[in-house]
């Protein structure tokens, strides 16, 4: 009877397979966040996954000041033990050097909690 054992590649491709599934899940969630309700604060909010008391969102300023350069959507890490963000990162379009950067930050969430899924 033979073992299976892991291979340095299957790690590898594990990997890669986690960052292109939650970069699928941002581009998911940049779409339906087009067809969510504006709230009266001015912004829209969606939850893209959940790790333990960590909650990742993406929100995006629909009211703001066009003259600040502040990017209008934001990846968020959501601390339901604190009640807080805990860390964020600005989106202007998502383009690629953006979205590595959101991955990175939902990745550095999962590690943090376990995924309760």
């Amino acid at each position: 009877m033979s073992q299976s054992r892991a291979m340095p590649g299957d790690a590898a491709a594990r990997a890669a397979a986690c960052r292109d599934r939650i970069e699928e899940e941002l581009i998911r969630g940049y779409i339906r966040l087009a067809l969510t309700p504006d709230q009266a604060s001015g912004m829209r909010t969606i939850t893209l996954a959940q790790f333990g008391a960590l909650e990742v969102r993406l929100t995006e300023l629909t009211s703001r000041d066009e003259a600040t350069p502040m990017p209008p959507f934001w990846v968020e890490i959501y601390s339901h033990a604190c009640g807080s963000v805990v860390d964020s990162c600005g989106c202007f379009e998502f383009d690629e050097d953006e979205l590595n950067r959101a991955v990175e930050l939902v990745l550095e969430a999962r590690q943090c909690q376990p995924a309760l899924n």
